[in-house]
């Protein structure tokens, strides 16, 4: 069985072109906020998704030491089959699972806080580029 092939993307002006299993070359619109595809692997037309740079916040604690609480980006997957995105969402996993004392209860309300506030700075760059009034 031989190794899935990564893409070798060709970008132009807005456009980027990918080779799919299904359709062969195909060339699709690229968004300005999309990081490229040049760690993708070869797939169907419906698996190509167009994804941010990710937004994330952690909190460091004493009992736990650094930790992970919030990791987003925008993406679109405009060709997907069950659900295509023709307008691009904010994907985000929030995670906090703590048994916390006074001072890092503190360090994770800041983080929370910090969180909160990149999730509306995304969530207005989200606003923009769907069109939408916030």
């Amino acid at each position: 069985m031989s190794e899935p092939r990564r893409q070798a993307p060709r970008y132009r002006d807005r456009t980027v072109i990918l080779q799919t299993l299904d359709h062969g070359e195909v060339t699709v619109p690229e968004p300005a906020w999309c990081v490229g595809h040049d760690d993708d692997l070869v797939g169907h037309l419906a698996d190509i998704t167009h994804n941010g740079p990710v937004i994330t916040a952690d909190v460091l604690t004493a009992r736990y030491g650094r930790a992970p609480i919030l990791e987003a980006r925008l993406t679109q997957a405009p060709h997907g089959e069950t659900r295509p995105e023709p307008q691009p969402l904010l994907a985000l996993r929030v995670d906090v699972d703590a048994t916390v004392a006074t001072e890092d209860g503190r360090h994770l309300t800041r983080a929370l806080r910090a969180a909160a506030a990149r999730l509306d700075r995304a969530l207005d760059e989200l606003t923009h580029l769907r069109g939408e009034r916030r």
